[in-house]
């Protein structure tokens, strides 16, 4: 369903604003939330005056199948609430991007309250479109864009609204709707026009804006889909396929955007619905049976882990671990759970995948994970992995273990921004954590911004005064009872 722009503000801002893509949502652990982040809070910040020159944003390293961290960016909520309400406000111009069929991935109205939840299609919803879009063809070509999200430039949002001529004529008209839509967008990263932040669902957005235009101009001539900026085109002859990657390079350009050429292949039809690996997996074990035995998990997880080393361009870990999770009982569970804590360090992109698994384990019996989650804690700290720490400590900390000054002192040590503020929930190390806050330049506000939900707990919690001594954020979210920490 097509979203209204009230259903866009609020789920811009209590859903969408923390890197919460996944359908799962397992970028951060479930104890951060913006749900208290309201439409009239946010309209009392979009009231205050900006800065000159922008804010900057918390960085967050997940990880990804092949162990490369990718950076999730958390804005400043002044400069976030800014661009939502531009976007909100200016909606009925912007809602072209709904109807883009192209796209799979687009504004939509999920249950959730979420408006963008970047999950490939189910497997029949994938079986029946790959069926639909191939037929009567012979070849077909798979490529993406280089560096999409870094690489979206902000003048090339009017470009797209308005077209380029219209844009440039009208540049200095400030307080034209397509020219707030770019300064704000340059508010969230030190006013600077180059790449908007991933993490924030008002980025897929802006970026939608952008390829949504590219789209209207391809799809009159090729048979495709984009999945964010993959995009997969299905052609009668070879010279089709080569011909798309030049026109959508060509098109691409028109908004400083490039293909990227090793990423760019052709192949023969028919091709396999999945990728080989996927097939491969689904053969192996049942997908009719609801539960699967002691031995048939075993022999599954050990061929997972043989095919992952042979094919590590994919989530074969994670994938095999999804697929027979729930289908096990509860003896069986602890074996994959036990199996997974083994893999874990080796294996980041698996940790946040054991949420119920440890939950339903510690309901039973005494917590007997302790030692293994430590191990990872200090895997994750000495490869700064932001994901690792954050998740493991959720874990402790739920499960209420203590931590050591040691391990407290190498995990200030990493300056991770939410690493930190995790172990700030312990109440062990107030005053370390005071220490390292306080020993932040007030006068570098960039430097603030990198820390300023820390900043902004220890300030909530009364620990620390405003460190932004002539803004008013931080007094305006607290005098609203604003509390980005949940504890249920």
């Amino acid at each position: 369903m097509a979203p209204d722009k009230d259903f866009v503000l609020i789920a811009l801002l209590k859903y969408n604003y923390f890197p919460a893509h996944k359908k799962e949502k397992e970028e951060l652990p479930p104890i951060f939330s913006t749900k208290q982040f309201t439409k009239k809070i946010a309209q009392k910040l979009s009231h205050l005056r900006s800065r000159k020159d922008g804010y900057d944003q918390i960085s967050y390293k997940i990880t990804r199948y092949n162990n490369i961290p990718r950076v999730l960016s958390i804005p400043h909520p002044k400069p976030y609430a800014d661009i939502v309400f531009c976007l909100s406000e200016n909606w009925d111009n912007l809602a072209y991007i709904c109807n883009n069929e192209v796209s799979l991935i687009r504004p939509r109205q999920h249950k959730d309250g979420r408006i963008i939840i970047m999950n490939y299609e189910g497997s029949h919803e994938k079986i029946e479109r790959s069926l639909k879009k191939s037929f009567g063809h012979k070849f077909c070509i798979e490529t993406d864009i280089t560096n999409c999200f870094p690489s979206i430039y902000s003048h090339a949002i009017p470009w797209a609204l308005i077209g380029l001529k219209e844009a440039k004529s009208r540049k200095r008209y400030k307080n034209e709707w397509f020219n707030k839509i770019d300064a704000r967008q340059r508010m969230l990263k030190r006013n600077e026009t180059q790449g908007v932040p991933i993490g924030p669902a008002s980025s897929n957005i802006i970026t939608e804006i952008i390829l949504a235009k590219v789209d209207e101009v391809m799809s009159k001539d090729f048979n495709y889909i984009r999945f964010i900026d993959d995009y997969t085109c299905y052609c009668k002859k070879y010279e089709d396929a080569e011909e798309f990657a030049r026109r959508l390079s060509q098109e691409l350009s028109k908004y400083n955007l490039t293909l990227n050429l090793k990423k760019t292949h052709i192949h023969q039809l028919p091709k396999p619905t999945n990728d080989d690996w996927i097939i491969d997996l689904k053969s192996r074990i049942s997908g009719d049976s609801k539960k699967i035995t002691h031995y048939q998990a075993v022999n599954y997880i050990d061929y997972a882990v043989s095919l992952n080393k042979k094919i590590p361009d994919g989530s074969i870990l994670k994938y095999a671990f999804k697929s027979i999770r729930g289908r096990l009982n509860v003896k069986d569970e602890r074996f994959c759970l036990n199996y997974i804590l083994l893999l874990a360090p080796h294996y980041p992109i698996l940790i946040p995948i054991i949420n119920k698994m440890l939950h339903n384990a510690s309901k039973k019996d005494k917590f007997v994970y302790e030692k293994e989650l430590k191990y990872i804690l200090d895997e994750s700290i000495v490869n700064h992995r932001s994901d690792g720490m954050c998740w493991t400590l959720y874990y402790l900390l739920k499960n209420k273990v203590t931590l050591s000054p040691e391990i407290a002192k190498h995990i200030i040590a990493t300056k991770d921004c939410m690493a930190i503020l995790m172990l700030y929930l312990f109440k062990k190390f107030d005053t370390e954590i005071n220490g390292f806050a306080n020993g932040l330049d007030k006068t570098d506000l960039y430097g603030l911004d990198n820390y300023w939900l820390l900043l902004y707990q220890l300030f909530y919690d009364n620990k620390i005064k405003n460190p932004y001594k002539d803004e008013e954020t931080f007094k305006i979210l607290k005098d609203n009872n604003v509390n980005f920490i949940q504890s249920k």
